[in-house]
């Protein structure tokens, strides 16, 4: 693992409250407030927001069978010294209560965000 870190579908009971569900993926996952780390956050609406630790990074994602797919993710390309930027290589995601497990595109696990 190299990193790690302290359309979206409504919940499929309808209920807008994701929080009464701890491996609901809405949220924010890692710590925005330090911005020399990775933060994600994951829209109810759909939307992807958040930082590599350098680069802003926008786009969509989509809840498939537990699965958190990141579809349409544009970043910035800043070129930052010691950040390791492994957020940008992510294609989906697995929350599992406090923690979301971050995949690439060949399904290797790249790093961790924490709720």
């Amino acid at each position: 693992m190299t990193g790690s870190s302290g359309g979206a579908s409504p919940s499929s009971s309808g209920s807008p409250d994701a929080s009464a569900d701890a491996s609901a993926p809405e949220g924010i996952w890692g710590n925005p407030e330090n911005t020399r780390e990775p933060s994600l956050e994951l829209h109810e609406d759909g939307r992807l927001t958040g930082t590599d630790g350098c680069n802003r990074l926008m786009g969509h994602w989509v809840l498939e069978d537990g699965t958190v797919r990141f579809q349409e993710v544009a970043m910035t390309m800043m070129a930052c010294p010691d950040v390791d930027q492994w957020l940008a290589s992510a294609a989906s995601a697995v929350p599992s209560e406090d923690t979301l497990l971050v995949y690439d595109g060949a399904g290797n696990e790249i790093g961790t965000l924490t709720r």
